[in-house]
């Protein structure tokens, strides 16, 4: 049990013999009364999301889960398919479950699959990714690059905002925390 302060984005709990994850987390602090903590959370079971708040003097079942490597395997309609790194056993996982995580799908990468009692949790890519820049606006003569950012379409699909002197063809490393852009990188 932790303190409903200690609750995090990504944290599996139990509330009610259901199991919920974190999905955003904003603690509230008003000028008079006792501090909350303004959560949303998503059913493991049918994937719904609720908002959920907890008193800061709460008491909070954390999940400790079970991990492993998986790599991506292919795409078979709605369904995602993996491999276990170590037993080579296949994970099929629906696109509902996924989420944004289907942006940062790649054959040549591997993923943190977190588990409870054997039934997925959640899929952890690294911190960052690359992809090629397929589409965006040219550059605008004059324009201060400190200042501008023009949306831009990358190879995984996903819209970033990216810095005026990106080019079609550019190689940008993306944190795939928030989907924002990082770095270029040198082909």
């Amino acid at each position: 049990m932790i303190n409903a302060t200690q609750v995090r984005k990504g944290n599996i709990i139990k509330l009610n013999d259901k199991l919920y994850r974190v999905e955003y987390v904003k603690h509230i602090t008003p000028g008079k009364g006792n501090a909350i903590v303004q959560t949303k959370i998503r059913d493991l079971n049918d994937l719904t999301i609720r908002d959920n708040r907890f008193r800061s003097v709460e008491k909070v079942e954390k999940i400790s889960l079970e991990s492993k490597e998986i790599s991506f395997s292919y795409q078979d309609g709605e369904q995602y398919i993996f491999m276990d790194n170590e037993t080579y056993d296949e994970i099929s996982l629906n696109k509902d479950f996924l989420g944004d995580m289907v942006y940062y799908l790649n054959e040549e990468v591997e993923y943190v699959f977190d588990t409870f009692e054997g039934k997925p949790m959640g899929i952890t890519p690294p911190m960052s990714m690359v992809f090629e820049v397929i589409e965006t606006e040219q550059s605008i003569k004059g324009a201060t690059v400190q200042a501008s950012y023009k949306p831009a379409k990358l190879s995984n699909d996903l819209e970033v905002m990216v810095p005026a002197f990106i080019e079609v063809g550019s190689i940008i490393k993306i944190d795939t925390r928030d989907g924002s852009y990082q770095e270029r990188v040198k082909k």
